[in-house]
């Protein structure tokens, strides 16, 4: 099922530029409701509702012509390489978390402090996830959380070739 929602971002981005055209920009209720459901799940990702809320977001990513998401970072691709279990979780999460900041930051229009944000949101859903369960391992999660201590996530970012500012 979760796969499904990776599909669905890809077909709901084909029709991207008629969804816009369709609708006006976001509403402040969706706006609050953007921003609580990404902290929920970036608090709770594996909660009951969270499949819901993850559909939700990601329809209103690609509808809203008013907040433009740039998901670049490849890297986090590789986390099925690994384990399955909940890559496709933690790669959403990058999404949303990103579209939470530039709504919390409008007036920030650094890519880079962008992405760094969507990253950051990735790494809170993953040590909630490893709450839950202990043996969810990432080596590129457990790397990126070394790099976020040290503040250096979005010097990562800025040197991934796919996650440039532009």
């Amino acid at each position: 099922m979760v796969r499904n929602l990776v599909t669905m971002l890809v077909v709901l981005a084909a029709i991207l530029p008629s969804a816009a055209k369709m609708r006006g920009p976001s509403t402040a209720e969706e706006r609050n409701r953007v921003l609580d459901y990404v902290r929920s799940l970036e608090e709770n990702p594996l909660a009951k509702d969270s499949l819901d809320k993850r559909m939700w977001l990601t329809q209103w990513i690609v509808e809203v012509p008013d907040v433009q998401v740039n998901a670049c970072c490849m890297s986090l691709w590789e986390l099925d390489k690994v384990n399955n279990t909940y890559s496709n979780q933690l790669r959403m999460q990058a999404i949303y978390s990103q579209a939470a900041f530039m709504l919390e930051h409008p007036e920030v229009k650094d890519e880079a402090a962008a992405q760094a944000a969507g990253l950051a949101g990735t790494l809170r859903a993953y040590r909630a996830i490893q709450r839950f369960d202990p043996a969810a391992k990432y080596p590129l999660l457990d790397n990126l959380l070394t790099l976020e201590k040290k503040g250096k996530l979005e010097r990562y970012v800025l040197r991934q070739s796919k996650c440039s500012a532009n």
